[in-house]
């Protein structure tokens, strides 16, 4: 009876090591199979696979993804640095052809930029500066807002320059502008997004809302609900008139290539409404609004997983074109840069229509 509680008390640990050894053996083999998540053929498999279940214009840009996996998977090698297999992926994804998609790690990010690099620039904002704001421009929160004279020197026409949707519009902004363009008597309103470079798409509904008396069908979206490529549930888009401060007046809208993402649906929205005039060129689309992933490697995957129709059944994917093309004209390697076509266009415009 004296020697059990000296033989329990060795019994114990004995007992205890080989569970602390299987435990160990468990943990190294859990934190291997963290590890192996982070070799290149996992990487490229985890990049191919969400694309494959998310991406959303396969078959409107008639791109084979199983061809695409065919081709690019035996590239890939167990010893490749980040480098080479992030270079390989982005080569991958530029199949797409898709300035949505886009793969981001610390020393790069992806990139399509062919949507717009082949068309003219038709934007520069010197021009502008120098000659229509002319230090006179006020600023209604991300709104650069300026009165431009007529023949007579007499401001008739309201001029908006916004240069991001990144940047949100208060409704207070909305109210001021809105409240200038009824009281100032103006003949019309000049709206610039180009070279917008799209963010919340909610700030473009949110100004077409202020320019229509009725609900207005703008479209259709085929949102992604399921990892076929087919498999899209429908969500008819409409522009409810605001309650408060509008504007019934002429608009003109003026776009370019670099119009892009959210600024394409904000094109959109605006041409369904009837006192709305889109003047410049198309806009470069990006009409699918993307889906993220975060990569094991710690890498960031985006894609495009939604899909928007007109009410004529057209993709915006390509880009919504104007109802007047107008280009500021090149001569040779010179640009005039006294004034911008496009504005004068439109100011043409809306004082031919009053």
């Amino acid at each position: 009876m004296t020697t059990q509680p000296t033989t329990m008390k060795y019994v114990k640990p004995l007992c205890f090591i080989p569970v602390f050894a299987l435990l160990m053996l468990s943990c190294e083999k859990m934190f291997m199979e963290a590890d192996a998540r982070k070799d290149p053929v996992s990487i490229f498999e985890e990049i191919w696979t969400f694309a494959d279940r998310h991406y959303s214009f396969f078959d409107e840009k008639g791109v084979d993804w199983d061809s695409v996996y065919t081709s690019y998977r035996p590239q890939v090698k167990d010893d490749m640095g980040p480098v080479e297999l992030f270079d390989l992926c982005a080569k991958m994804l530029y199949e797409l052809r898709d300035g949505h998609v886009n793969l981001v790690s610390p020393f790069d990010r992806s990139r399509y930029w062919q949507w717009y690099l082949e068309r003219p620039e038709n934007f520069y904002f010197s021009i502008i500066e120098r000659h229509y704001f002319k230090d006179r421009q006020r600023y209604f929160g991300p709104l650069q807002v300026v009165a431009l004279p007529g023949d007579n020197t007499e401001e008739d026409i309201l001029y908006v320059y916004y240069g991001s949707f990144g940047n949100t519009i208060g409704e207070g902004n909305l109210d001021d502008l809105i409240f200038s363009l009824n009281e100032g008597g103006f003949k019309g309103l000049i709206f610039d997004v180009r070279n917008n470079g799209g963010g919340d798409p909610t700030n473009g509904r949110n100004l077409a809302a202020r320019f229509t008396d009725k609900k207005v069908f703008v479209g259709t979206n085929y949102i992604k609900h399921g990892p076929g490529h087919g498999d899209f549930r429908l969500e008819e888009v409409h522009i409810e008139p605001h309650d408060g401060l509008r504007f019934s007046g002429d608009v003109v809208v003026l776009t370019n290539r670099k119009s892009y993402s959210a600024t394409t649906y904000f094109a959109q929205y605006m041409k369904a409404l009837d006192q709305v005039t889109l003047v410049g060129d198309t806009t470069g689309g990006g009409g699918g609004l993307p889906a993220f992933r975060d990569l094991a490697n710690g890498w960031r995957l985006r894609v495009s997983s939604t899909r928007f129709y007109n009410p004529a059944g057209e993709s915006i994917e390509p880009g919504v074109p104007p109802h007047i093309t107008a280009q500021i004209p090149e001569e040779g390697d010179s640009i005039n840069l006294t004034s911008d076509e496009i504005i004068e266009t439109a100011i043409e415009l809306i004082r031919s229509a009053n």
